[in-house]
């Protein structure tokens, strides 16, 4: 796979092998049809949490997190988006939120504000990161967090870094037994494969794979 493009959906199955659900092109009738998949398929009783990852930055991550979660919270599914990416953080900015009061803040133990951005949806963004990403997240704060906001939110969508700029995401898949990827089309198949591994590692699933449009 050295140096082939992923361009097809065929070609994207060879380097992942089979999603739980499907292998798609990021159209808006393709982000309904996985809201309802996954109402079904993942986000059942006792399972709330989904990251939302990709190889690359670019990839349209955030774009598909945001959507995502939008979509959710329309069809009346209590929806909580959690921006993770400390290295380059955007869903304030989609939302016209302010940074104070955020995710890194809540694992630094100072104070954090969810903003309700419409019925049913809430907005963790980043916050202000004072210190290293990787060790914020292995903090047991991540985990008690998760596990507290899994009951008032039926689905809990995390905006993760690409893959290319650490590990970050694997905290979070790991969590999840799950991962929800974004692939620019053109893709390195062998980098794919290579973050299937990580996955697999983690015993998290691709959960679906979803081919954004070039930008």
């Amino acid at each position: 796979m050295r140096n082939r493009g992923v361009r097809s959906e065929s070609d994207l199955l060879a380097a992942l092998g089979a999603p739980l659900l499907a292998a798609r092109r990021l159209q808006p009738e393709a982000v309904r049809v996985l809201a309802r998949q996954l109402l079904v398929h993942w986000f059942t009783p006792g399972r709330a949490l989904l990251p939302v990852v990709g190889t690359r930055a670019g990839a349209g991550r955030s774009s598909l997190a945001a959507g995502l979660a939008t979509e959710l919270a329309t069809n009346g599914v209590r929806t909580l988006l959690i921006d993770a990416d400390f290295r380059s953080p955007s869903q304030h900015l989609r939302f016209a939120l302010g940074r104070d009061g955020g995710f890194a803040d809540l694992l630094e133990g100072r104070g954090v504000r969810l903003a309700a951005c419409r019925d049913n949806l809430a907005v963790l963004v980043a916050g202000r990161v004072r210190e290293d990403p990787l060790e914020l997240l292995s903090r047991a704060r991540l985990r008690r967090f998760l596990g507290a906001a899994a009951r008032p939110f039926r689905a809990i969508l995390v905006d993760t870094p690409a893959a290319e700029r650490g590990p970050d995401l694997e905290m979070f898949a790991a969590l999840a037994g799950g991962a929800l990827l974004v692939v620019r089309p053109g893709e390195d198949a062998a980098r794919l494969s290579r973050l299937r591994l990580r996955l697999a590692r983690l015993r998290a699933r691709v959960v679906a794979a979803i081919f954004s449009p070039p930008a």
